[in-house]
C-alpha cells in the first residue's frame, strides 16, 4: 500500500478586498488542506490548532438545503468558524459593515477561516450540498449578533468608519 501526502494546487483566489489591519475581514482567509491520495480513495483531514487557529469545541453540517435558501445572516461577536463545501458548492458571502467578499466552496480539501465579528450569509446551495462547519467553541445564543443594525452598531463602536450595506 502506497500512500503519498500531497498539497493540493492552491485554494482558488478569493477577491477578498483591500482592508485597514484592524478590519475583522481582514483576519478571514482560505485555508488549503492537506490530502492524502491513495487508490482507494483520498482523504482530507483537519487538526485544531494546526490547519485552523483554534481547538475545535463543536462540529456541526448544513444539508437538504432547499433551492433558493439562505443560511446563516448573521456575526458572532467571540466565535470563529471554519466552513468547509464537503459535497456540491456553495457560496459564503462575508462582510464587516465596510467591505464584502463572496467565496465559492466547492472542494473538500479548502475552506474558509471566518474569525469574530464577520457577518455571514451562506447562499446558491447546489442539490446535496452539505456544509461542514468547525466551531471555536460550544453554541452560545449570547454570542450571536441576528439583526444587521444592531451589528453594524456594534461595529461602529468597535472599529469606527461609516456604516456599510447589507451584502
Amino acid at each position: 500500500m502506497q500512500e503519498t501526502m500531497i498539497r493540493r494546487a492552491a485554494a482558488p483566489a478569493v477577491a477578498f478586498p483591500p482592508v485597514a489591519a484592524d478590519s475583522p475581514l481582514s483576519q478571514c482567509r482560505i485555508i488549503d488542506l492537506p490530502v492524502t491520495q491513495d487508490p482507494r480513495g483520498n482523504l482530507t483531514f483537519v487538526e485544531g490548532n494546526h490547519h485552523v487557529p483554534f481547538n475545535i469545541q463543536r462540529v456541526y453540517y448544513l444539508y437538504d438545503v432547499p433551492g433558493g435558501a439562505e443560511r446563516g445572516g448573521h456575526a458572532h461577536k467571540r466565535l470563529q468558524e471554519f466552513l468547509l463545501a464537503i459535497s456540491g458548492s456553495f457560496d459564503v458571502v462575508l462582510s464587516d459593515h465596510r467591505h464584502s467578499a463572496r467565496v465559492h466552496l466547492n472542494r473538500s480539501y479548502f475552506g474558509v477561516l471566518i474569525t469574530e465579528m464577520v457577518w455571514r450569509s451562506l447562499e446558491n446551495f447546489s442539490s446535496g450540498s452539505v456544509c461542514l462547519v468547525l466551531a471555536s467553541d460550544h453554541y452560545d445564543e449570547g454570542d450571536y449578533f441576528r439583526d444587521w443594525g444592531e451589528y453594524l452598531g456594534a461595529c461602529q463602536r468597535l472599529f469606527g468608519g461609516k456604516e456599510g450595506s447589507r451584502p
